[in-house]
């Protein structure tokens, strides 16, 4: 299941990447459209392993779920890690999380 959400992850970053304007990936070919993204870092590699799970919650899913998917034994570091890479899930879960935990780019 791991291995799948990984592959799931990394072809929608690939997909995402191909109808991006390049200067938004000067620096970094993986960078984020709208908010903080490291793909590359440690941090941020809770963020890009959940878009799976987010896709199941963003919709109709409770905010404690989407930090769940992020960290499910502590929500305020689940929060704080989403805050730091949000730009680095789908279109949808970065809407979500600047309306829902007020994080900025």
């Amino acid at each position: 299941m791991r291995n799948l959400n990984i592959l799931l992850t990394l072809t929608t970053l690939i997909l995402t990447s191909l109808g991006a304007p390049a200067s938004h990936y000067s620096n970094h070919p993986l960078a984020a459209r709208d908010g903080p993204c490291d793909a590359y870092s440690e941090t941020c590699r809770p963020v890009l392993q959940a878009n799976a799970c987010f896709a199941e919650f963003v919709s109709f899913g409770t905010r404690e779920q989407m930090l769940q998917c992020v960290d499910d034994q502590d929500a305020a570091r689940a929060e704080q890690v989403l805050c730091a890479c949000y730009g680095c899930a789908e279109t949808t879960v970065q809407d979500w999380t600047v309306r829902t935990l007020g994080c900025k780019a």
